[in-house]
């Protein structure tokens, strides 16, 4: 059966699957509870293996915010993205974020990567006094690190290159501007938001392996 490029596939309130033009199958939870946040971070730490020198994407997280312009009332929607599994948590509608996901976020174990991460962390700081993120870099600053490794950065910039162009014919404005404070996400909106996690951490990882 063909699949459509990008869908994504609806399990129960909160479970999701973002299929990504046949580059990725991503396991999403959308949810405002903190306790469903606090399992799916409990989860991944879980499965988590802080000795396998092997994968040092296992360090990696993707990271990425939305908020609603018009309103301004701040961070509405936290995601993460850790290998093929995505948390797209509705932060205003829950109040706060839970420890779990408060420690997490501080864990100087992990880096959390993304494109202009520096305002989203500051933005996230700002509008949430118990928050704060232990270790981020800029995805275009690890392209810099990596530099001498051309192989392996041009790989990175072929896969992201074609991911981003397929996202863009798909959804090119990425419904940056629709109301992301609503209590039930669209489908696009899951989308977009599962993607600008996960294609960070992908191309990190890409670089790293």
């Amino acid at each position: 059966m063909n699949h459509p490029p990008i869908s994504v596939e609806q399990y129960s309130e909160t479970e999701f699957t973002v299929r990504f033009f046949g580059l990725a199958h991503i396991a999403t939870v959308v949810t405002s509870s903190a306790a469903y946040a606090t399992l799916w971070v409990n989860d991944f730490l879980s499965t988590y293996d802080d000795d396998d020198d092997d994968d040092p994407s296992r360090f990696l997280v993707g990271l990425d915010v939305k908020y609603w312009r018009p309103a301004n009332n701040g961070v509405a929607v936290l995601q993460l993205c850790v290998d093929r599994r995505c948390l797209v948590f509705q932060i205003l509608r829950c109040g706060a974020i839970p420890d779990a996901l408060s420690n997490f976020l501080s864990d100087e174990r992990f880096t959390f990567i993304g494109v202009k991460i520096h305002e989203d962390v500051r933005r996230l700081t700002l509008d949430y006094d118990d928050v704060w993120v232990g270790n981020v870099m800029d995805l275009r600053t690890l392209l810099v690190v990596v530099e001498r490794e051309r192989v392996a950065a041009r790989r990175a910039e072929l896969w992201l290159a074609r991911a981003i162009l397929l996202w863009r014919a798909r959804n090119q404005s990425c419904v940056q501007m629709e109301n992301w404070e609503e209590d039930h996400l669209s489908f696009e909106q899951i989308m977009c938001a599962c993607m600008d996690a996960f294609i960070p951490f992908e191309m990190a990882r890409r670089l790293l392996g």
